[in-house]
């Protein structure tokens, strides 16, 4: 199983630049989601239902900070959203640090090239854009507390908010086993008809390939099995 696992690992490692987190629930301000790693660079898909979505991030120590806003493409209309960012002082309570307006910005298409997919490039909090990628880089923030709000007028729609930089998918095979498992099995497939709306058999070739390797398996095992049997015969 494990050798399937890196199998399809390395046949799949391009398709996406970035780890893709599901957020199938509704994050709010009593319950924001936990930012681990706030430096790695994550994708949270999630979608609004009428409230804002809220996430933290606890450092205790100076981290590299960059988020930004994403939403699937799926027409030419773009769905505005806004993003703000609160250091929590001791007392619990909230000052805005960062603020980046959706709503006057002007969204433009953007193609991801790994996913194979078009977005809705929205506003960015950041540093100077790198050139290479044409987002911003991460800046140093120093440690506390901090929450990120993603909003818009009805609190409705489709998002991807994007934090940190740094890309990193395992130190090991084990680790990147585990990273890239539930993207390639789950996470891929699950965006591609939620977030997209569409059926891309593309999503699917992890799952074809992992039912013909298991075939395969069988097929040996059962041909050395049966060899066995007729040798005692």
């Amino acid at each position: 199983m494990r050798l399937s696992l890196i199998i399809i690992f390395l046949f799949s490692s391009n398709l996406f630049a970035h780890q893709p987190k599901l957020i199938n629930y509704s994050p709010s301000l009593d319950n924001p989601h936990q930012v681990i790693d706030p430096e790695i660079s994550k994708a949270y898909y999630g979608k609004l239902s009428g409230e804002p979505h809220y996430y933290i991030i606890n450092s205790e120590e100076d981290f590299l900070f960059y988020t930004g806003i994403l939403s699937p493409k799926v027409d030419d209309d773009y769905l505005s959203l806004s993003l703000a960012v609160y250091s929590i002082n001791e007392k619990n309570n909230k000052i805005l640090k960062f603020f980046a307006d959706g709503q006057n910005f002007e969204w433009e298409a953007w193609y991801e090239p790994y996913a194979r997919d078009w977005y809705w490039k929205g506003p960015e909090i950041g540093a100077e854009v790198n050139e290479y990628t044409g987002f911003k880089r991460s800046f140093n923030l120093s440690k506390g507390s901090y929450l990120i709000q993603i909003f818009n007028k009805n609190n409705l729609g489709h998002y991807s908010l994007a934090v940190g930089e740094a890309e990193f998918f395992g130190s090991n095979a084990w680790e990147q086993i585990l990273t890239w498992t539930p993207i390639l099995l789950y996470i891929g497939p699950y965006m591609d008809i939620v977030h997209w709306q569409k059926f891309d058999i593309r999503a699917y070739i992890p799952h074809i390939a992992l039912v013909v390797l298991v075939f395969l398996i069988y097929f040996i095992i059962k041909k050395l099995f049966f060899r066995k049997q007729k040798m005692f015969v």
